[in-house]
């Protein structure tokens, strides 16, 4: 009883009522940075439906050493994929999901809808609105292509979600001196090469990052200089920091707290008091912009598989052969991706009455060459397909891998031939999607199977990776 007493409680709504920044005229400049926040830094403090601007920088960010973390999120995801898919839907009203929105369009969202809402709701404020009820594998390959354009400007990129990128530029000054105009450049190459538009944040945690990249979409630009974390989080909602949802905001604003600057003022105490020990530390930190999350890079592949389905079965073996094919082909592409050459190549069967069937062979030399590849699995196959009954399962596999040398065979003709080969059939598969190049027994299989940007619609989900 006396311990329950003696437990430290929000203030009431009265006594942290505290004063606001203004936002007259609708300018909002971080005090206390360097210079002026960000190129064309864009936010909406207080009131979301005023544009509130900054001027454009002139700090030399050649002087930060502090680090540089890059907050990428693509706009609309789902319902942007699908208005690049089909043309017809640029510049109108869309809603992906099935039975609530999972996704609307800036056109749908400018007349009230909002995600999670229901159909019926969504409907009722948009009646024109044109529903869609989306593809995960057009999602995932969309998210996989934007990764590889940042890939591009740093390979430290971290995919949080299929639209949520973090990248860490930290100790990129002598090769991008202009942080700044390499942002806006790989913002637009996104757009120019997917026809899908990204909003970019920069600051030196991935929370403030986060917070700046979702504060003016879609289009969004935001940096936010080193030291000014505090003066640009101050003004803000408390709903905009990462982890405040929207039962914790009710919350607070029951107290009277607002903005995150009046967050700020509140006792860490009287915080882990209402929301308990772990989440009450967490706010008052993210609070005042601290954050020690890294960026992490996926880490390196110890193997790399493609598998397939066979619905209903199947004993031509021309076609099994085909489709040995286009899977070692699907592994190669892989390996050349993560610079990697495997040392074993597996083979796995399953027949139509369960029976399985698995054997290994190993690789003289290492390779990442698909006609090695299929050649090894070629010779597994004969090995292994010995009954007269149908396979319905599939799978090529290839293990110890270790990073890509070419100096053995830098004095083999053949060997350098097949080498750019490759490399130019990958650079045109990047640019112009998996179909535009396919060898002659791929063809075959288009006649059976649909297809999609990377590649056939097989009936594993890990082909569309």
């Amino acid at each position: 009883m006396g311990a329950a007493s003696s437990a430290p409680t929000l203030p009431p709504r009265r006594n942290f009522q505290s004063h606001r920044e203004s936002t007259a005229g609708n300018a909002f400049v971080v005090p206390g940075a360097p210079a002026v926040v960000g190129a064309d830094l864009c936010v909406r403090p207080l009131e979301l439906t005023a544009s509130v601007c900054a001027a454009r920088a002139t700090h030399d960010w050649s002087s930060f050493r502090a680090a540089k973390i890059v907050h990428v999120d693509v706009d609309a995801f789902f319902a942007s994929v699908e208005q690049a898919l089909d043309p017809r839907l640029r510049g109108k009203p869309v809603l992906v999901g099935r039975g609530v929105v999972a996704s609307a369009s800036y056109e749908a969202k400018a007349r009230g809808v909002r995600t999670a809402m229901s159909f019926r709701d969504a409907l009722r404020l948009c009646p024109k609105a044109i529903v869609v009820a989306g593809q995960y594998e057009h999602y995932a390959d969309y998210a996989a292509r934007v990764q590889r354009i940042l890939v591009d400007f740093t390979p430290a990129v971290e995919c949080a979600a299929l639209d949520d990128f973090y990248l860490d530029f930290t100790g990129t000054d002598r090769l991008y001196p202009d942080f700044p105009a390499t942002l806006r450049r790989m913002q637009q190459r996104v757009e120019k090469d997917l026809g899908i538009s990204v909003s970019v944040g920069a600051a030196t945690t991935k929370l403030v990052a986060s917070v700046a990249s979702r504060l003016h979409r879609p289009r969004g630009f935001g940096i936010v200089p080193p030291g000014a974390e505090e003066n640009f989080l101050a003004p803000l909602p408390v709903e905009k920091l990462h982890g405040i949802g929207h039962v914790h905001a009710t919350t607070l604003r029951e107290r009277g707290v607002h903005t995150i600057g009046e967050l700020r003022k509140i006792p860490v105490v009287a915080l882990v008091a209402t929301f308990g020990e772990v989440v009450g530390h967490q706010i008052a930190e993210r609070a005042r912009g601290l954050d020690d999350r890294s960026v992490h890079t996926p880490p390196e592949p110890k193997s790399i598989s493609r598998e397939t389905t066979i619905e209903g079965g199947t004993i031509d073996v021309e076609f099994l052969c085909a489709l040995l094919e286009y899977l070692s082909e699907r592994v190669g592409t892989t390996l050349r991706e993560h610079h990697r050459q495997a040392r074993s190549i597996g083979l796995r069967l399953r027949y139509t009455d369960f029976l399985s069937a698995a054997r290994t062979a190993r690789l003289t030399p290492a390779t990442n060459d698909e006609k090695s590849l299929h050649a090894a699995a070629m010779e597994l196959f004969r090995a292994l397909y010995t009954r007269r009954v149908a396979l319905r399962f599939v799978g090529v596999s290839v293990t110890n891998l270790e990073p890509e040398r070419r100096q053995n065979d830098l004095f083999d003709a053949e060997s350098n031939r097949r080498w750019y080969l490759h490399r130019g059939v990958d650079r045109v598969r990047h640019r112009f999607g998996w179909n535009a190049l396919y060898y002659g027994k791929g063809l075959e299989l288009r006649e059976h199977y649909a297809t999609k940007p990377n590649g056939l619609v097989l009936s594993t989900p890990c082909l569309s990776r």
